[in-house]
């Protein structure tokens, strides 16, 4: 009977090093969020000094920000659909943000000079000047969760919620760094800064995950026609979203 027992096969092991990479783009992308949260805090800050008006900057701050971060998920997603290692463009868009984030955040400090020139000579054109320092940047953050996603395309439904609810935590700590601990110790352009280190980080950890997974894990996706109910259930989720970001304004003005 002892012998028996001694040539029965021990179980297997569960290998580390998978679940562990697993892990990594949630990471990142909750690293991603908020660095680009730190910048939407700092640009709206940033914005009641250019517009003068608080409201203003808010609304103008938030519909910049999250018009380039729709674009750019449109954009990128679309381009990473026909891409056999889209984790690399996630790098590049990382250290993408990094530059114009820091860019964008020295030029709204020079910039009310520009925009009241501005309005006074083409009107309400001037308010183009405010929502393309805030929106450029921003379509370039919005192409990195679809990017992510398409790189976990083996099951496209699972790794898209883990991942947003990841980039919607890092949101989240960014907000309360930049309002709470950034902007008090580092200033405003230090904040940048740091969020922009933090770009760097999430770029260099995509580069170690494709070394990891040199092959890309799925073939490139065909787009379909969309069907009406797939549409519908866009234009929902958009009103949705719509209602969310009025609330924000209609709050932060209470």
């Amino acid at each position: 009977m002892s012998s028996r027992i001694a040539s029965k096969p021990s179980a297997i092991p569960v290998p580390q090093a998978a679940s562990t990479t697993s892990m990594i783009p949630a990471l990142l992308l909750c690293i991603s969020g908020a660095a680009a949260l730190i910048y939407q805090v700092l640009w709206i800050k940033q914005l009641s000094l250019v517009v003068g008006v608080e409201a203003y900057a808010i609304t103008t701050g938030i519909s910049a920000f999250f018009a380039g971060l729709a674009l750019g998920g449109w954009l990128f997603g679309r381009w990473a659909d026909r891409l056999q290692q889209p984790v690399l463009l996630y790098a590049g868009l990382e250290v993408l943000v990094a530059i114009l984030g820091v860019g964008a955040t020295v030029a709204m400090s020079l910039a009310a000079g520009a925009f009241a020139w501005l309005q006074g000579h083409v009107g309400v054109l001037a308010w183009l000047l405010p929502f393309a320092l805030v929106g450029i940047p921003a379509v370039l953050m919005g192409g990195t969760l679809p990017v992510l996603v398409r790189s976990l395309a083996a099951e496209p439904g699972k790794a898209g919620g883990q991942l947003y609810a990841a980039n919607t935590l890092g949101a989240i700590v960014g907000t309360l760094l930049a309002a709470f601990v950034l902007i008090a110790s580092l200033g405003v352009r230090g904040s940048a800064l740091f969020a922009a280190m933090l770009n760097l980080l999430a770029a260099a950890g995509a580069l170690w995950l494709q070394r990891q997974q040199p092959v890309a894990l799925a073939a490139p996706v065909k787009h379909g026609n969309a069907k009406a109910p797939d549409r519908t259930a866009l234009w929902l989720y958009a009103v949705a979203g719509g209602v969310a970001l009025g609330y924000e304004v209609v709050w932060s003005q209470s």
